[in-house]
């Protein structure tokens, strides 16, 4: 089975300097059926590619990348609380920040994607540091599967590979 070798390469990212909590716990593509005992976990995918040509013999690939990171929160159904802490744990794993100075944790999945904007150098792939990069928070009613309850965090983000045409 065909696996992305740059969406293979922002799972080793996360693995290697992401949320300790979810390391060993990302799949390539967005898989809607999660056992809960797997939760929480993160998957990355592909939303969109752009291609175009940038010299003679040279194409640009710019992708739109989605990150989504799903927490349960079954246990906070019909319980009274003045917060969600399967809310609060996927805003800590998408965007921490210190608390002195409100800087993103290199630790964080911004932070990482951040830090390492250069993704493959050698393979010119790189992180776009001229595009914007969204966050949504919301709540998944069953999207993982019958009875399970996510707090959710999706990341938008591009991807810029520059590449030879292929001959």
């Amino acid at each position: 089975m065909y696996e992305d070798p740059i969406l293979r390469r922002i799972v080793d990212l996360m693995n290697q300097y992401g949320p300790k909590k979810l390391r060993g716990r990302w799949s390539i593509g967005d898989s809607l059926a999660v056992p809960k005992g797997l939760l929480p976990h993160a998957f990355v995918a592909y939303d969109a590619e752009n291609i175009s040509d940038i010299a003679a013999g040279e194409l640009r690939v710019n992708a739109i990348v989605t990150i989504s990171v799903a927490v349960d929160m079954t246990r906070e159904i019909n319980t009274p609380t003045d917060r969600s802490d399967a809310h609060e744990q996927v805003v800590e794993f998408i965007s921490a920040k210190d608390t002195n100075s409100y800087q993103l944790k290199p630790d964080s999945i911004l932070g990482a994607l951040r830090a390492h904007q250069d993704l493959d150098l050698a393979r010119n792939v790189y992180i776009e540091v001229g595009s914007e990069t969204t966050i949504e928070y919301g709540v998944g009613l069953e999207k993982r599967g019958p009875g399970i309850v996510t707090a959710e965090g999706v990341i938008t983000f591009q991807i810029t590979h520059d590449q030879v045409k292929p001959a």
